[in-house]
């Protein structure tokens, strides 16, 4: 069975939910968009979560 991969990202002022590589959700806080995460991967199994950080400000993102 193939693992679904889950990412949570910055984008701009905002943080993506993104499954397999197409966004499913847009949040205001990283902390918002890593619950909307783990609730999306737990329901979906096997299933994993990467969560990246965001650039120091003044930076751009590689």
């Amino acid at each position: 069975m193939r693992q679904i991969e889950y990412r949570v990202l910055p984008d701009g002022e905002c943080w993506q939910v993104r499954r397999d590589g197409e966004m499913v959700s847009r949040h205001e806080t990283r902390a918002d968009a890593v619950a909307a995460g783990r609730l999306a991967a737990r329901g979906e199994k096997p299933s994993r979560l990467h969560i990246q950080d965001a650039p120091p400000p003044g930076r751009p993102r590689s």
